[in-house]
């Protein structure tokens, strides 16, 4: 909380941020840049105006043909259905209420807390995603005006509306729209009995500003991946959408009272973002965004847009590790599989990348497949999903196109691992994150006194280093084995004498298929564990 004067109750706001701007420009895109290029490019005059009054643009339209002839007609045609196409994709409509209570008189039993809103950099955040209207009267939150909107955003701070306007509300989610709170405005509505069930919880206390630096998880992995009764092991699509992050930033504690209850986002052990269903509708709430910093955040913002954009019926492109792509082939089926790409239905996909590097072509499947291009280094393609109502999300992916045979091969996109059973079945310990790149995730095995790995490199390669980062579940002695058919082994390498830690081994072979064999723990280890395996030319 902070001394930050906020906007004053009593004084009613009411804004739409783009509907002038909105109906000016499309008057001026179509008034004077279409009519000037349909103008130029047939050198006479043509005064259909699109899109404004049907009959009057077919009038217009008939005129223009009778001067310019069908194919001036047909273009113009064109250009009415690209408008139509693109009215159609309208954006779903916001109320965001604001303001605090304790402006300009201090409330009676309430903390004498005042708070910046920042609704500007909110606004911003969201512009393309849903159309803002911004209000501090309460009086909207009435039936007619809500009918309106597909979600109502609380950017504030100790608002009491009134039981009417409360009950309002409810049916407006409870029918089956959303209720979105950011930050402090959690504290809103704390005069109303069904407080505790609407939001799914209860604010406990805060905020914290320790640690300066939070570590904000979008997985729910906190029994370390072992299934828990009152925990749904799925992830949250929204936090599907996004990786862990850093970020400075103020805690609140709230205790969810809910078993329903998805939490989203979390840091210090405490949840930060979650959701819940009230009737047909869903609540959201983020209590991260204290100051402008905060939501100017990277994380901050793809939790934000991304919880829109799901309560508003947007299709998510949830995140993925891209690793290397060598071009040791020319083309990658299903490199972009829909299925994996987002859990909406009817979606369709797109893509847009520079040819030089890749291409990126549907397939039969509705699958997106890989064409390289000559050129090698980093490549960035855009991904775009098309869902019901023109509903439209993108994504910006990054990927390192090499040179096969260059750098570690065993990240390479394509390569398979398999291993002995992991302690658990979520993705926490599974065999791929041995060749992620990330020294953070690992495979463990469940609790045995030998254990194996096997790496598939899709072809057979020179290979003369391998290194194993291990976890402190490490093996004392362990022997590496190499093939060409997964049949034939050889051993190229023997440790008897195991530390852990980087273990680096000088190899020569040549192998599509490598094998390692664990063969004895430290003392008081329940398995086996390994950061990252690495395979070197």
């Amino acid at each position: 909380m902070n001394s930050d004067v906020g906007i004053a109750r009593d004084t009613p706001l009411n804004i739409n941020h783009k509907q002038a701007m909105t109906n000016a420009s499309i008057q001026l895109n179509w008034d004077a840049q279409t009519k000037a290029f349909v103008n130029h490019r047939f050198n006479r005059p043509c005064e259909a105006r699109i899109p404004g009054n049907s009959s009057q643009n077919f009038r217009s339209l008939l005129n223009c043909t009778a001067r310019s002839g069908l194919r001036q007609f047909l273009l113009l045609l064109a250009l009415m259905c690209i408008a139509a196409a693109v009215r159609a994709q309208e954006l779903p409509r916001a109320l965001l209420i604001t303001g605090n209570g304790n402006i300009p008189n201090q409330l009676d039993n309430y903390p004498p807390w005042t708070h910046d809103f920042h609704n500007d950099v909110v606004i911003q955040i969201l512009d393309q995603i849903v159309e803002i209207d911004t209000t501090t009267d309460m009086k909207d939150l009435n039936a007619e005006n809500l009918r309106k909107y597909d979600l109502v955003i609380s950017n504030s701070m100790f608002l009491t509306p009134d039981e009417k306007q409360l009950n309002a509300l409810w049916a407006f989610v409870a029918d089956g729209k959303s209720y979105l709170t950011l930050h402090s405005g959690i504290l809103s509505c704390l005069n109303w009995d069904k407080y505790e069930t609407f939001i799914g919880g209860f604010f406990v206390g805060g905020p914290s500003t320790e640690p300066q630096t939070l570590r904000v998880y979008t997985s729910n992995y906190e029994f370390w991946g072992f299934p828990l009764r009152f925990r749904s092991m799925e992830q949250h699509p929204v936090s599907r959408t996004l990786e862990d992050f850093d970020t400075k930033d103020e805690l609140y504690y709230f205790q969810p009272t809910k078993k329903e209850i998805d939490v989203i986002a979390r840091s210090e052990n405490h949840p930060v973002m979650w959701s819940h269903q009230v009737g047909k509708g869903r609540v959201m709430c983020l209590t991260l965004g204290h100051d402008e910093a905060a939501k100017k955040a990277a994380g901050y913002q793809e939790l934000l847009k991304n919880g829109v954009r799901w309560l508003t019926g947007y299709p998510l492109i949830y995140s993925d590790k891209w690793p290397p792509v060598s071009d040791r082939k020319k083309v990658y089926h299903d490199f972009v599989k829909l299925d994996a790409l987002s859990d909406n239905p009817g979606v369709s996909a797109l893509a847009e990348g520079d040819a030089t590097f890749l291409l990126l072509r549907q397939n039969d499947r509705r699958n997106l497949d890989l064409v390289l291009g000559p050129q090698r280094g980093m490549a960035t393609f855009g991904l775009r999903l098309l869902a019901k109502k023109g509903r439209e999300s993108k994504r910006t992916v990054t990927m390192q196109v090499v040179p096969d045979g260059e750098g570690n091969i065993a990240r390479y996109y394509g390569n398979t691992i398999a291993a002995t059973t992991a302690e658990n079945l979520s993705p926490l310990f599974d065999p791929r994150n041995m060749i992620d790149g990330d020294t953070l995730s690992r495979w463990s095995s469940k609790k045995c006194d030998e254990a194996f790995v096997l790496l598939d490199l899709e072809k057979k390669y020179n290979v003369s280093k391998i290194k194993i980062l291990w976890e402190a579940s490490y093996a004392k002695k362990y022997e590496i084995l190499s093939s060409t058919d997964n049949k034939n082994w050889k051993s190229i390498y023997s440790n008897q004498h195991g530390r852990g830690g980087m273990e680096e081994m000088p190899v020569k072979t040549t192998a599509r298929y490598l094998k390692v064999m664990l063969q004895e723990k430290p003392p008081g280890k329940r398995g086996f564990s390994i950061y990252e395996l690495e395979v070197y030319r």
